[in-house]
């Protein structure tokens, strides 16, 4: 191994205080996150860097395609199905107004500068979800933080700038979505009435993306637009109507989703088989994992991966509430129920509070 591979860990697992742990330690212009279960190509550091130019820009991700098992299933499918809307949304709206969902923590290039500022830190260690701290969904906070103080963002979308990466091959992967789609209700919310800064910087990605949250519940849409246009053709003769009934479907139903697919069906036909697996499960996943998740942001267990809820307290901590003190209003403790360990290790790296000299 080389001298210059460090290898921190504390206590508690949480990527949170894992990068905080390890922030203060990076001295090059660019820090990079990347999990453990990626593959690179050989070209990507030039095209994740290349961005960077531009002295506006904050952080860079990547395109992400699912390794591709021997004997591919259902989940395989569904799994790299995601992948794939996920880098058809990312890169539609960084072309229409410069926004995007989310920068994915899988491979991601910050300015060293940004993240490793105090107040950065300081608000990263203390978010909150309405009467919590939140320890959880730290990709979001990290573009949300990105959008909120004037910094750009960036998608590679090519091919040398493409990781690999795994998702659960079994029902697993419902688990996942189910923990992607509570995250989605937290952050997107908070971008939309908490911060509000996307309608200004990212109108379209708004639209496109941050409120479908609240209206992109497909089956009864989809339900609906047939309704109606079977109202509509109900005075044509039935030969038209058959074939233009028969047409509207075919549109509604499958080719509007089946486009962003055709790249990998090229690539695995043999895929071909699970194409009614796209509109299906974009069904089940609105009126089942969608609205069970809407219902549950207060969870935060991963539920997928052996031994990753262990920690899940320190994910979502109760913070005490209000109390007056004369005119003046005390603010939650935000390291209620952080062990006496954490809470030197944050003295330790200057996180709870800011320091000043003494001569300032």
């Amino acid at each position: 191994m080389s001298e210059k591979i460090e290898i921190h860990s504390i206590p508690k697992a949480n990527k949170r205080r894992q990068l905080c742990k390890a922030l203060p330690l990076v001295t090059t212009e660019i820090t990079i996150l990347a999990d453990d279960d990626v593959s690179w190509p050989p070209n990507l550091l030039p095209w994740m860097l290349a961005p960077f130019e531009d002295e506006k820009m904050g952080g860079v991700g990547t395109n992400q395609r699912l390794r591709r098992e021997k004997n591919p299933n259902i989940w395989n499918f569904l799994g790299a199905a995601y992948l794939i809307r996920r880098n058809w949304d990312c890169t539609a709206c960084e072309f229409m107004d410069g926004g995007l969902p989310c920068l994915s923590g899988r491979t991601v290039a910050y300015r060293t500068d940004i993240i490793n500022d105090p107040e950065f830190i300081y608000s990263f260690t203390h978010e909150t979800w309405r009467s919590c701290q939140l320890n959880a969904d730290d990709d979001n906070f990290l573009t949300r933080w990105m959008v909120n103080h004037g910094w750009k963002t960036w998608i590679q979308h090519h091919r040398d700038c493409e990781v690999q990466t795994t998702l659960e091959n079994n029902s697993k992967y419902l688990l996942q979505c189910l923990r992607w789609a509570r995250s989605n209700w937290r952050s997107n919310l908070k971008s939309l009435f908490v911060e509000g800064t996307v309608w200004r910087r990212h109108p379209w990605s708004t639209f496109a993306v941050f409120q479908t949250t609240l209206t992109s519940w497909s089956l009864p849409y989809d339900a609906s637009m047939l309704w109606l246009f079977w109202q509509v053709t109900s005075t044509m003769q039935h030969d038209t109507q058959r074939i233009v009934r028969i047409l509207f479907l075919f549109w509604v139903v499958l080719i509007c989703r089946v486009v962003k697919y055709m790249g990998h069906f090229a690539r695995y036909p043999e895929d071909l088989k699970y194409i009614m697996l796209i509109p299906l499960f974009g069904y089940f996943h609105s009126c089942s994992i969608k609205l069970y998740a809407m219902l549950t942001m207060h969870v935060t267990t991963w539920g997928s991966r052996e031994g990753a809820d262990v920690d899940d307290a320190w994910r979502l901590i109760h913070l005490p509430g209000y109390s007056p003190s004369g005119s003046d209003r005390r603010k939650p403790n935000v390291v209620n129920e952080i062990d006496e360990h954490y809470l030197e290790e944050l003295e330790e790296q200057r996180l709870l509070l800011p320091k000043y000299d003494d001569d300032a």
